[in-house]
C-alpha cells in the first residue's frame, strides 16, 4: 500500500510538462531539512554523499517582516551536469529520482500557486540554521569546499533567455 506523498498539508505534484521540464534544465528545486532523510541511503556518510549529489545554493531572497531587510536563506540543491541541468535529469527528460524528488521540485509545477507552501518550506530550512541541523551543516561544508549553485535570479534569467531565444526562431 502506497501512501500520497505530504509535506505541509499538501500532496506532491506529477506535473512533466516542458514548461516543468525547464525548471530541471535550469535549476533544480531545493531540499528541505525532510527530504535528507528521504533521498539519502542509511548506510552513507552524509557529507560524501552530498559532495556527490548536492550543492549549496545562496537561496531565496526574502524580507524580514519585522525590518523589511532583505536576507538569503541558504538552500541545498541536486547538484548540476555541465549544462546545468539537474544530475537526476535523464536523456529523456524524466527524473530518475522521481519518488523520492526535493521538496522544491514535487510540490511546484505550473499549476496554480500552492499559498504559503513555498514560505513553510523556507522556514524548515531556516530552523535547521538556526539549530545547526543536518541540513546546515551539510550546505556550510558544500559552501566551503565550492560546491555552489549561482543564484535563483541568475538562473531564472538564464530560463527566461532561453525562453526569447526559443520564441523568436519558431
Amino acid at each position: 500500500m502506497t501512501t500520497e506523498r505530504m509535506q505541509f498539508g499538501l500532496p506532491r505534484t506529477t506535473c512533466a510538462c516542458q514548461i516543468c521540464k525547464t525548471n530541471c534544465e535550469f535549476m533544480p528545486g531545493f531540499l528541505i531539512p525532510a527530504d535528507l532523510e528521504r533521498m539519502m541511503p542509511t548506510d552513507v556518510d552524509p557529507m560524501l554523499w552530498a559532495e556527490e549529489n548536492l550543492l549549496a545554493s545562496p537561496g531565496a531572497l526574502v524580507a524580514n517582516s519585522a525590518t523589511g531587510k532583505t536576507f538569503r536563506i541558504g538552500t541545498l540543491v541536486p547538484k548540476t551536469k555541465p549544462d546545468g541541468s539537474c544530475i537526476h535529469l535523464n536523456a529523456e527528460g524524466l527524473c530518475q529520482i522521481h519518488p523520492v524528488a526535493p521538496f522544491g521540485c514535487s510540490f511546484f509545477d505550473c499549476g496554480p500557486e500552492r499559498n504559503g507552501i513555498s514560505r513553510d518550506g523556507l522556514m524548515a530550512v531556516l530552523d535547521a540554521h538556526r539549530d545547526n541541523g543536518l541540513y546546515a551543516v551539510i550546505w556550510r561544508w558544500l559552501h566551503a569546499r565550492g560546491d555552489r549553485q549561482l543564484a535563483p535570479e541568475v538562473l531564472r534569467e538564464r530560463m527566461a533567455a532561453k525562453e526569447k531565444a526559443g520564441a523568436t526562431t519558431m
